[in-house]
């Protein structure tokens, strides 16, 4: 019999919709939901869990190991960058409190993270049920409130959608984030690693675009294995919805050393900056070479170790050789 999972988080009206499409059965579902698809009758015990991470960036997948190595296939199936960023046993004290669950089991947590394209596809499935704006789940992290308004709205006037949903991009993200004296990208690890932040300052770009400009003092560059000099600096190129950034490195007379352009999920803006899924390849040219693609392997190795799909990386290498193919042309 099909896995039945209870689902509770601002992914809820998405993945049940996901879920249902792909055989699975819907446990507990809250009113609304149960309402909005019809639902009749369902179990009342889950074999698994899915609700929002703590950030609500992803979602966790708590249960028996080999259910939700069945679900996560079908997820991944789906979200092309849903990635598998930690896969463990839950303690015997967690196990305890999962009351939502039939015990005793020896239950594991799966913890996911959404990238980009995973959010647009999972607003794409919401969409099909319930009137749904671009970014929706971007903004349920940023601005519930105003977005809950903004739907009313939609749904009483469909036309207008691309209005709103302009205006909403602009409002929640875009205008905060040109008015923010500093910057960071969120530059995520995959295998559960601590985020790493990159400061800068907004230099140029419009609209969805900008150039962050960074210094630097010491070490060495990625990829480049060049040595870093004082009065060195960085300008980053951040687009929404990219797969890339492009990170060019001066002296600090303006001299370019190098280009590095680092192959990632889809880049989400935010007020505060930009959050992306590091996929380990990139395109790398030093000044007045040809440009080649490293970390190959390693990409390779986290389709081997689960924690891609093989369509992810399918993607990022298509991505990387197609930077290579532009940089070609323009040199």
């Amino acid at each position: 019999m099909a896995k039945a999972i209870k689902i509770r988080g601002i992914y809820t009206t998405a993945f049940t919709s996901l879920l249902l499409g792909s055989g699975f059965r819907i446990a507990d579902p809250a009113p609304e939901i149960r309402l909005r698809f019809d639902l009749g009758p369902i179990p009342k015990i889950p074999d698994i869990l899915l609700k929002d991470r703590g950030d609500r960036q992803g979602i966790e997948l708590i249960g028996e190991a080999d259910g939700i190595s069945r679900l996560l296939k079908t997820i991944q199936e789906t979200l092309i960058d849903a990635v598998l960023m930690s896969f463990e046993p839950l303690g015997e004290k967690e196990a305890e409190l999962m009351d939502e669950l039939e015990t005793p089991r020896e239950l594991s947590r799966a913890c996911l993270e959404l990238g980009g394209a995973s959010k647009e596809e999972l607003d794409g499935l919401r969409a099909s049920i319930v009137p749904t704006l671009a970014r929706h789940h971007r903004l349920r992290i940023l601005h519930p409130k105003i977005l809950e308004k903004a739907e009313g709205q939609l749904g009483k006037r469909p036309k207008l959608k691309s209005n709103l949903e302009k205006a909403l991009f602009q409002e929640a993200i875009l205008f905060p984030l040109r008015k923010a004296d500093g910057v960071r990208l969120e530059h995520i690890k995959i295998k559960g690693k601590p985020v790493r932040p990159r400061k800068g300052t907004v230099v140029g770009g419009k609209e969805s675009r900008m150039v962050i400009k960074r210094s630097f003092s010491q070490g060495r560059y990625d990829g480049l294995d060049l040595p870093i000099e004082g009065g060195d600096y960085g300008l980053t190129e951040v687009e929404e919805g990219a797969w890339r950034l492009r990170h060019s490195y001066f002296s600090k007379d303006g001299r370019l050393k190098g280009e590095y352009y680092n192959i990632n999920t889809p880049v989400e803006l935010y007020p505060y900056g930009a959050r992306y899924i590091d996929l380990e390849i990139d395109v790398v040219r030093r000044a007045g070479e040809s440009p080649f693609i490293v970390d190959r392997e390693d990409l390779a190795l986290l389709v081997k170790e689960g924690k891609i799909s093989g369509l992810l990386e399918k993607k990022a290498v298509a991505e990387a050789e197609q930077v290579i193919r532009e940089m070609q042309r323009t040199s």
